[in-house]
């Protein structure tokens, strides 16, 4: 049986100008485009062309973005998807991982012994210059000038001259996370993401023991809307107790060369709201900014608050909607032991008439399906949740929302779903698998399309691994992109269609004595990797 979250339907004290943003796109621009685009252009050209009917959704074809590693674990493991789209050159595409390349394989000296280096970035970037059909690995972002190491957590951002950014969280060298305090950089490309040479450190002196989320937008000033603003919001954590975690935001009116002192957005401590995670943030057509987070404390909910002054100020956060609770460590669904906190982290979009969409995913009766509201003035009010999207045997897990930036009609939903199993499943190999999945609304976010399944091969999470071997992982989230000339959603997600679970491993989990991952595994355990796709409708 199916059940509805509990929804709060309190009005928050949040305001905000509505703005409208209309732009002409040439013909001829379009066209080039799918020219370029080849095969994948199937159906664009019809969602582009007056008075022809829309043909049904196309999935694209998957594509691996991450190169092949054929090495152990930890090598192979990549997870934690960014996608950007090159408003200047819309074939142009930057994808950002956590990715393990630069770690050191598992040893075969020590059991289990597969720990990272703590000195080697783990934030790569990959490219595209024709839509996504092919992809370049860039490299890992180098903080070896500040004497630390990207811990990954990556998110991605254009401006409007084609520069693109990068945030990702950090830790001094030779120290593990959390044992030091962690830092937030963005680092800048001025070539389309092909390298990011020029970097800068945007959380200031505000440390937490593990900075954790970090989410990047740019947008215009509203007081200059010639001039691009960038802005970053993240999670500080405290280690709980009596300094509970904080939702920090820090603005650069200088194309990320400088930083302003980060504000806190989230409320003054208390023993009922000290989780707090997941924010996102994003910009308006008018330059209003909306950071929105989730608070898994107390009564679960999503909050949000808004500056119509370029991150100037903010408004006192409001809760938008009140979700069901997970746990408050993310309880994996039966059949699976990856980490599912992210299931519950909303995902923010915004229409080109400003119509603000958030999204997430809901847990009740061991089943998820994912949720959508709605607010058409500024989040002073919210619509009635929706499903945007249920499967009757599977459960949604990770979910990204994207509003078609040409029709304001339409909002694109992409998430990954698990098999359903008995509750108290134990995992295992086969015991579930997931897909990724495409949905829409047609009517501004009240009814929401029959699921579309985009991955072409099931993934078994059994052939991930946590770096510690202990439990399975695929990350906390995934990314949906809206192509800016319409009529496409582009995706990225970690799937593991390549990996090969490890009886060994299991066992292992199961409470038996640590393995050696290199004796005892296939060399494709752990491999996860970035898949990019999409669909034409």
């Amino acid at each position: 049986m199916i059940a509805c979250s509990r929804i709060s339907s309190r009005r928050s004290s949040l305001q905000a100008k509505r703005g409208h943003k209309c732009r002409d796109v040439l013909r001829a621009t379009l066209l080039s485009a799918v020219v370029a685009m080849g095969a994948w252009s199937a159906g664009q050209t019809s969602a582009i062309a007056q008075g022809v009917p829309i043909p049904a959704p196309t999935p694209l074809d998957n594509v691996q973005v991450n190169p092949t590693i054929d090495k152990y674990f930890l090598k192979n493991k990549q997870n934690e998807p960014a996608l950007a789209q090159n408003p200047k050159n819309p074939l142009n595409l930057v994808v950002g991982a956590n990715d393990s390349y630069g770690e050191p394989e598992c040893t075969d000296a020590t059991p289990s012994k597969c720990s990272l280096s703590f000195t080697t970035s783990m934030s790569g970037f990959y490219t595209s210059f024709d839509g996504g059909r092919t992809w370049s690995f860039g490299g890992l972002i180098d903080l070896s000038g500040f004497g630390e190491y990207a811990f990954g957590d990556p998110s991605l951002a254009f401006d409007r001259q084609g520069n693109a950014y990068y945030a990702t969280l950090a830790f001094p060298d030779n120290s593990p996370p959390g044992a030091s305090p962690s830092d937030l950089f963005v680092a800048r490309s001025t070539d389309g993401g092909s390298t990011f040479t020029s970097v800068s450190k945007a959380s200031g002196n505000a440390q937490g023991i593990f900075d954790d989320k970090d989410s990047i937008a740019v947008g215009p000033d509203p007081g200059n809307p010639s001039q691009d603003n960038i802005y970053v919001a993240w999670t500080k954590l405290s280690g709980g107790g009596s300094h509970p975690n904080q939702i920090l935001f820090a603005r650069s009116t200088d194309g990320g060369a400088t930083w302003d002192k980060p504000l806190q957005l989230s409320s003054a401590d208390t023993t009922a709201t000290t989780f707090r995670t997941g924010a996102a943030v994003k910009v308006g057509p008018d330059g209003t900014v909306y950071v929105i987070w989730l608070n898994t404390k107390g009564t679960p909910g999503i909050f949000m608050t808004t500056s119509r002054d370029g991150g100037n100020s903010f408004l006192p956060p409001g809760k938008i909607i009140t979700v069901a609770a997970v746990n408050d460590d993310g309880v994996p669904l039966s059949g699976t032991s990856f980490r599912q906190t992210g299931r519950l982290f909303p995902s923010l979009s915004i229409g080109p008439d400003g119509t603000l969409y958030v999204v997430w995913c809901s847990h009740t009766n061991n089943h998820a399906d994912v949720w959508a509201t709605s607010s058409t003035d500024g989040g002073i009010t919210w619509s009635t949740p929706v499903k945007a999207g249920h499967l009757d045997n599977q459960s949604a897990f990770f979910a990204s929302v994207s509003a078609d930036p040409k029709n304001k009609d339409k909002v694109n939903v992409i998430f990954q779903a698990m098999d359903d199993v008995s509750s108290g499943t134990a995992p295992g190999v086969g015991v579930v698998h997931y897909d990724s999945f495409f949905t829409q609304s047609t009517d501004g976010g009240a009814t929401f399309g029959t699921p579309v399944r985009i991955s072409t091969m099931r993934s078994d999470p059994d052939g991930s691994s946590t770096n510690g071997l202990g439990q399975q992982f695929l990350g906390d989230y995934i990314t949906a992109v809206s192509d800016s000339q319409g009529g496409r959603v582009f995706a990225v997600w970690t799937d593991a269609r390549n990996a090969s679970p490890c009886a060994v491993v299991d066992a292992y989990r199961a409470g038996a004595t640590a393995p050696n991952v290199i004796t005892q595994c296939p060399k494709a355990f752990g491999n996860t990797d970035i898949y990019f796709s999409g669909v034409n409708y």
